[in-house]
């Protein structure tokens, strides 16, 4: 639940914003610009007010994502507007007499579509590299150049809510749990491995939603992130291609084969008439080097254990796939959409460490035994799948609108791991081998239907309702070899198959209306949700049943158009997932099982914050203080197996709450140079317990992002990003600093059409500690404590060309299950 103390602050601050709307002036002008032969919504257009007396400019803004805009706090006078658009001719707006406080419409603005000015203009500056609206921030993914040829993980990191550890996990304002949206379409993936597939140069704009609205799945423990691809021809078609290759590692860590890095991607876009399709291919080579060090002890019945370790821990990642959508316009009120999505994808996690185990009594330090092996560990991660969506549009004569979609995934999931134990000084000497064979298939369906309705000027009504099912099975077999013998056989303890079915529905109803200054959404989502997990081992399923409330509320108050508060509100969910709940003792690694928590109950999260928005000239500041409170919050925790292996699981640890601060500045400091950094400062608290032990800690945690760009000629610009995460405590033990600097040089090339860069990722130099981090955990009779190092110093050189510019959205179908569960 929410402190008193937030509440207060909260319900103080919407008094003072209903207070400052009946006493600041309400004269406004507002509109909207559309292109003009399709009337889609041209955002970022730019509004400027002039004064019809001496053509001065008094005032300007940029359209929003809907094409709409609002100039505030405007004199009397008689005034002229102009509308620009890269790519469109300038639309003049007859003069306009302001005489009172009071809203002015202007309508709706059509732009017409300039195909020679396309083709000459020449861009100076860049676009801003973050814009604010009710619910979201919206950061310019072209501002982040180290990002290029990478990923969409690339993207985000350097954002000022987010954070990446060394093992690739992403985390939102200290979580790693939040939705994915692609393009608005919701997707039911684990985050880490959908970011990590998506190209960087597809990606328009990335959207951060930290206090949801009612329309939205509730799931994700700290928001939403939406992820809009870039713009395809208005008439005719354009193709974008990237292309690249990394060159040779500067450190190996003595690995046995080194890193291969290259790959690919082209985009296709074709309209025409009432038709619009798009395809879109990517190959993916992306291997990183790396070694982990390694600490660990036991204490049980006397004796004391260590095992450290030392050792290769490399990735070998491979990653295509084919995607397309095509619309159909059966009329001006109708619209029909189908897209596909196929690929395949695998990750190879080699660990080759050297155990040099020994055993001895605790009492007297008495040395009883010593043991060393060499385990060769190789994990692999596979994922064939296919997805398919169709979606209905209806315009109705009141501008009102109803969608209906679908969509189908068919996933298999699953991988073999490999796990030998022989002789360090000669590897042809087989102490014990193990094989866990995993089959995965998953099949998941959603069905939704949305309904809008404007309702009088300034109003708008949004419902609907959503089903979701999800079928996955789990086929898990552990073998083990008799060198003696040289026969295998199963190991009916660590086997097991399983069956999870979940069934959720979900109604939602939300308004949003301006009252002058003041923009707000309420809203209400209910969700039943009916899960089921069946496990061989028993003939009784775990059984979950439960309607959820999800409420939400937003607030914006313009003070001045350079000045806005906000404030909101969002109840969340997470949903367990099966790798959380299967309940058997499952063996991937040399010192590790790990088992799951059938009974495992979701988290239930309330989010909250206030913020403001400060523009000065081409600066921008802003600032956001939130609130996290999560009950029955889930950790990944350990306890002793055996004297060598710990368990691995998941359990519900009680409550934890988040207080913190997010705030960052886009600065363009001269012509030739700018300057974006974001930070996020919290304190987090867990209060609970783990296995009967009380667990009761916190730490303040912190991360900046940042990055400068200084334009060195024209065509030439040098940047300089770092990513810095700061020590985090767990419910057993705190996870160490984390540092990623990087810098790129970028030419453009063709008027802006290509472009060439070379990217410095991971600077280290051999002395800055860049791309490794220790993870540690303790209990009442073991500790562990691993830092993982991954490669530094890594250098690529990226091509990218499109054949044609750009100006409409493109959407692609994108996996909605399967990825959670990679």
């Amino acid at each position: 639940m929410i402190p008193d103390i937030y509440k207060k602050v909260f319900y103080i601050g919407f008094l003072l914003v209903l207070l400052l709307q009946e006493t600041v002036a309400q004269t406004s002008i507002q509109g909207s610009v559309v292109d003009k032969n399709k009337l889609h919504p041209l955002e970022f257009s730019t509004v400027t007010l002039h004064r019809l007396q001496d053509s001065s400019m008094v005032a300007g803004t940029a359209a929003d994502a809907k094409g709409t805009f609002t100039l505030t706090d405007i004199k009397a006078g008689r005034y002229y507007m102009i509308v620009q658009f890269l790519g469109y001719k300038p639309f003049k707006v007859p003069p306009i007499t302001i005489s009172g406080d009071k809203v002015y419409t202007i309508g709706q603005i059509a732009l017409e579509a300039s195909p020679a000015l396309l083709n000459e203009i020449i861009i100076k500056g860049e676009k801003a590299a973050t814009y604010h609206h009710i619910d979201k921030q919206v950061y310019n993914a072209a501002q982040f150049q180290s990002a290029q040829g990478g990923t969409a993980t690339d993207v985000l990191k350097n954002l000022p809510s987010i954070s990446v550890n060394s093992e690739g996990d992403i985390t939102m304002r200290g979580s790693s749990s939040f939705i994915v949206l692609l393009d608005g379409k919701p997707v039911q993936s684990d985050p880490g491995i959908i970011l990590n597939q998506l190209p960087a140069n597809t990606i328009e704009n990335v959207e951060v939603i930290t206090t949801p609205s009612s329309k939205y799945d509730p799931d994700g423990k700290s928001g939403i992130i939406n992820i809009t691809t870039k713009k395809g021809a208005t008439d005719g078609y354009y193709i974008l291609t990237n292309a690249q290759i990394g060159l040779p590692s500067v450190q190996d860590y003595g690995n046995e084969n080194r890193p291969v890095r290259f790959g690919g991607d082209v985009t296709a876009n074709y309209k025409k008439a009432k038709w619009n399709v798009s395809l879109g291919a990517n190959y993916k080579r992306d291997d990183i080097a790396g070694y982990r060090d390694g600490e660990a002890k036991t204490y049980l019945n006397t004796i004391y254990t260590t095992f450290p370790s030392l050792g290769e821990r490399s990735y070998y990642s491979y990653s295509y796939s084919v995607k397309g959508v095509a619309s159909y316009q059966i009329s001006p009120s109708n619209t029909l959409e189908a897209g596909f999505y196929a690929g395949k994808k695998s990750q190879f996690r080699k660990a080759d460490i050297l155990y040099k185990q020994q055993r001895s009594n605790e009492a007297t330090g008495e040395l009883l035994n010593s043991f060393d092996y060499f385990n060769q560990n190789l994990r692999e991660r596979r994922g064939d799948f296919v997805v398919s969506n169709l979606d209905y549009s209806h315009l109705f004569s009141d501008k009102s609108v109803l969608t209906v979609s679908a969509l189908y995934e068919k996933t298999i999931l699953g991988g073999p791991t490999n796990n030998k134990d022989v002789n360090p000084e000669l590897h042809s000497q087989l102490y014990n081998q193990a094989v866990m064979d995993e089959s995965n298939p998953l099949d998941g369906f959603r069905f939704k239907t949305d309904y809008s309705k404007s309702i009088g000027k300034k109003g708008k009504f949004e419902g609907g309702y959503q089903y979701r099912y999800l079928l996955h099975k789990g086929d898990f077999t552990y073998r083990e070899y008799n060198p003696s013998s040289k026969t295998w056989s199963v190991r009916e303890d660590l086997s097991n198959e399983v069956k999870l079915i979940r069934h959720i529905h979900s109604l939602y109803g939300q308004y949003s209306a301006e009252i002058g200054k003041l923009s707000y959404t309420a809203g209400l989502r209910t969700e039943f949700i009916d899960r089921t997990l069946d496990d061989k081992s028993t003939s009784t399923p775990y059984t979950f049943n439960r309607v959820n409330l999800f409420p939400s509320a937003n607030l914006l108050y313009t003070i001045t158009k350079d000045f806005k508060l906000k404030a909101g509100y969002s109840r969340r969910i997470v949903h367990t997932t099966s790798n959380m709940m299967n309940p058997f003792p499952a063996r991937r690694h040399s010192e590790v099982l790990e088992v799951g928590d059938p009974k495992l109950l979701p988290e239930y999260i309330d989010l909250a914050e206030i913020g403001v928005v400060k523009n000065i000239g081409f600066h921008s500041v802003f600032a956001n203080i939130y609130y996290r409170g999560v009950q029955h919050v889930i950790n990944r925790v350990n306890t002793v197996y055996n004297d060598t292996i710990l368990i691995r699981t998941y359990t519900n640890a009680g409550n934890a709450t988040s207080y913190g601060i997010e705030a960052g500045l886009d600065l363009k400091l001269a012509e030739w140079w700018t300057f974006f950094a974001g930070g996020n400062v919290y304190q987090y608290a867990i209060r609970g317990g783990v296995f009967n032990t009380a667990v009761k800690t916190n730490s303040i945690n912190y991360s900046v992002n940042g990055n400068t760009t200084i334009r060195v000629l024209p065509s030439l610009t040098f940047q300089v990003n770092v990513n810095y995460t700061s020590r985090t405590v767990t419910a057993q033990g705190e996870d160490s600093r984390f540092l990623i600097p990087s810098a790129t040089l970028k030419k453009t090339l063709w008027k802006g059409q290509g472009s060439v860069s070379l990217q410095w990722q991971n600077i280290d130099l051999g002395m800055l500690g860049s791309n490794e981090q220790r993870l540690t955990t303790h209990g009442s009779n073991f500790y562990t404590s691993t830092n993982y190092i991954q490669e530094v110093d890594v250098f690529r050189l990226n091509f990218s060309y499109q054949f044609n510019k750009l100006s409409k959205k493109l959407k692609f179908t994108e996996s909605e299950f399967g990825e959670k569960e990679f």
